[in-house]
């Protein structure tokens, strides 16, 4: 019986770097790490819900958003990149449950130029809900 080889490769010399060089290296990552694992956030005042989401990687194909139920919200896209053999698809999906019915009429939007959604959505007042009980 032949006996087994085994292969292992040379160890890995390190590069002889600077500190700030490692740093710098390292805040990028994390900054870039941070951006792509980034989290809505969600507020709240006595007037309105306002929610924040990053979808800088989406604003070629276009971002919807919906209110359903009057009292969810739904933030969807779906972008595609390809060079002609191949196609990437990346797909965007939130839904946030409000803990109070909202006015569909007064949701408001604004994208920021580095890809910020903000949408703010006031909640609904005794007056504007539609099943009055005399």
């Amino acid at each position: 019986m032949a006996p087994i080889q085994m292969y292992a490769p040379p160890p890995v010399q390190e590069q002889s770097t600077s500190a700030s060089d490692r740093i710098s290296t390292l805040r990028n990552f994390e900054e870039r790490n941070s951006r792509e694992n980034s989290r809505p956030t969600f507020s709240e005042d006595n007037q309105c819900y306002k929610i924040m989401v990053d979808v800088q990687a989406f604003m070629e194909s276009g971002v919807r958003f919906d209110v359903v139920n009057e009292n969810e919200l739904i933030i969807e896209s779906c972008a595609e990149d390809g060079d002609g053999t191949s196609v990437s698809r990346k797909n965007f999906y939130r839904r946030f449950l409000f803990p109070s019915l909202v006015s569909v009429d007064s949701v408001r939007s604004v994208l920021s130029c580095d890809g910020i959604l903000t949408i703010t959505v006031a909640k609904a007042t005794a007056d504007s809900s539609t099943g009055d009980i005399s």
